[in-house]
């Protein structure tokens, strides 16, 4: 059986959220019950196929972190500039032969990383990762987006793709890869269509929806 090393990312900054990350953050943002970094990591605990679980975080973020007993890592903020420069640095820091689970930290949705593992796995890929159309035009604007029937990629577009792309990504340890386009758009690459609810914290307007809807699954 393969190996698979889930990596929940939680060195972003929180840019977009203004004057919240300013105090607390992202990673660390409550979501009505529990810190967004929980939601990613349940995740990936959920899992049966991933074998180890590490935490790339930055120095603000690593003692609260470390809490958890999972081991983390302090990324290079020079080095590391998203998930995909990330795991690449995961790579060259552990030395790691396992395939990757990548993970945002502020990403909120159920989706099964086995099943993605198995499909990957099935389809002897590359990469893969979900794709879905049930969400606002308005936050396709803000993210990577996805033609399913041209199998074309495009990120933050004016024009949005119908699907937006979320994570979990599955990537085979030795791909070599130089943009994402790359990534999304290679023949030996793969996407699952996701009908689930997907919600982000990537702004204050995302970040009150999330509360909402986490409140409401909670009743």
């Amino acid at each position: 059986m393969e190996k698979f090393l889930g990596i929940l990312f939680c060195g972003g900054r929180g840019i977009r959220l203004g004057e919240i990350s300013r105090y607390v953050s992202k990673s660390l943002i409550p979501v009505y019950d529990k810190p967004a970094f929980m939601f990613g990591l349940e995740l990936l605990q959920r899992s049966r196929l991933i074998g180890d679980i590490i935490i790339l975080t930055n120095s603000e973020n690593d003692k609260a972190l470390a809490k958890t007993g999972l081991p983390t890592l302090i990324q290079n903020d020079r080095l590391v500039h998203d998930m995909y420069t990330g795991w690449e640095y995961v790579k060259k820091k552990t030395g790691t032969k396992s395939h990757g689970v990548l993970v945002p930290s502020d990403n909120i949705s159920s989706i099964s990383a086995d099943k993605l593992i198995r499909i990957f796995l099935k389809t002897r890929s590359d990469f893969l990762f979900s794709v879905s159309r049930n969400i606002s035009r308005k936050k396709l604007k803000q993210m990577g987006t996805f033609d399913p029937v041209k199998k074309k990629f495009s990120y933050k577009p004016a024009l949005p793709y119908s699907h937006g792309v979320i994570a979990p990504f599955i990537i085979r340890n030795g791909l070599k890869f130089r943009e994402d386009k790359e990534l999304f758009e290679s023949g030996s690459s793969h996407f699952v269509e996701y009908e689930g609810i997907w919600n982000d914290i990537g702004d204050p307007e995302s970040l009150y929806e999330a509360m909402i809807l986490r409140r409401k699954s909670l009743k």
